[in-house]
């Protein structure tokens, strides 16, 4: 019976063992698995980074169908249109030269830029002795200045941006080339989300707008491809001008016609203008228009609906401003949705 219980005990004690062996070793390779699969997803977030990081060599299809390849991060960009030059600096990048402007609000830093002329007559000699690796130009405006740039081998993209949407692509473009598309993505995320608060207060029932085009000599009608015509578009209005043709292939104009707004008899009158004052595009109006007895029976004339749009918006594209767009519109048609658009302090 001793015998017994000492071989009991003996058996007891050596499964003890066994087990705590087991264990220790289970343990430690559960650590060991541990340490392997922290260290597999540290090597592959390190990878996401890098491939990340990793944009260049960068292709890039322009709007004119150029495929430009940028071999390295450029150091030296021109973006030779002040409305890339918005979105270039929303990046994070900056510009070597900049074209004249008339926005006394410009920021130092592109006010201190070098200027290379006009945005319609770009001084090509002057640019090209700035030695860009990267010249940004205008889609249209500047065409003719591309084949000069790419004969002295500087790489050159030009770009067409009117709508809301083409604001976000050219956005996600500066993003690639500057390095910086987390803080191009936190922009475009902010601009979707005021958009939206936006938009979704609209009335149920839309209105009736004519967008006018206004110069030094005359009068005409925006179409949907145009600025305006976009933001009215996002604003779900009726623009009277929607479906006539255009002045000539790829215009955003059309002539104006006293017989065609008679008959839409627009709820407010928008007014972009080309002229360096609103005082002149009065003038203009009434020159052309006012003397019409059919002009002063509009309803929008009547209950003096008639809004001037800014230059600085509406001429040229706001960029990464896009929504400030949108909201002065959307004052303008619908104040008591959304208040006057005096409180934006736009001029």
């Amino acid at each position: 019976m001793k015998k017994l219980r000492v071989f009991v005990s003996m058996v007891l004690l050596a499964s003890m063992i066994s087990l705590t062996a087991c264990g220790s070793k289970a343990a430690t390779e559960n650590k060991n698995n541990a340490k392997e699969t922290s260290t597999e997803e540290t090597a592959k977030d390190s990878q996401k980074t890098e491939e990340k990081k990793a944009s260049y060599p960068l292709t890039i299809k322009d709007d004119l169908k150029n495929e430009v390849v940028l071999k390295e991060k450029p150091k030296k960009i021109a973006a030779i249109s002040n409305t890339y030059l918005d979105i270039l600096y929303a990046a994070g990048g900056k510009s070597i030269a900049r074209t004249d402007s008339r926005n006394p609000n410009l920021p130092k830093e592109i006010k201190d830029l070098e200027s290379v002329g006009a945005v319609y007559n770009v001084d090509v000699e002057k640019l090209i002795s700035l030695k860009p690796d990267l010249v940004i130009s205008q889609f249209g405006l500047q065409n003719k200045i591309v084949p000069i740039l790419q004969k002295s081998n500087i790489p050159v993209i030009s770009l067409n941006m009117k709508s809301y949407d083409d604001v976000l692509e050219k956005l996600k473009l500066m993003g690639q080339i500057t390095e910086n598309e987390d803080k191009v993505e936190k922009i475009i995320n902010d601009m979707n989300s005021k958009k939206e608060e936006l938009t979704k207060k609209l009335p149920e029932k839309s209105k009736k707008v004519a967008i006018l085009y206004v110069t030094g000599k005359d009068v005409s009608l925006k179409l949907e491809n145009s600025i305006a015509g976009n933001v009215a578009k996002e604003l779900k209005l009726e623009n009277i001008a929607s479906g006539l043709k255009a002045e000539k292939m790829g215009s955003e104009n059309v002539p104006f016609s006293m017989e065609k707004i008679v008959e839409s008899n627009p709820d407010v009158i928008l007014v972009t203008t080309m002229v360096h004052s609103r005082e002149k595009a009065e003038q203009c109006i009434k020159k052309n228009l006012e003397s019409n007895p059919a002009w002063k029976e509009l309803k929008a004339v009547k209950e003096n609906k008639m809004v001037f749009l800014p230059q600085s918006h509406f001429l040229s594209n706001p960029g990464d401003k896009y929504v400030e767009s949108i909201e002065f519109m959307a004052r303008a048609v619908y104040p008591e949705v959304y208040g006057n658009v005096e409180e934006m302090g736009i001029k």
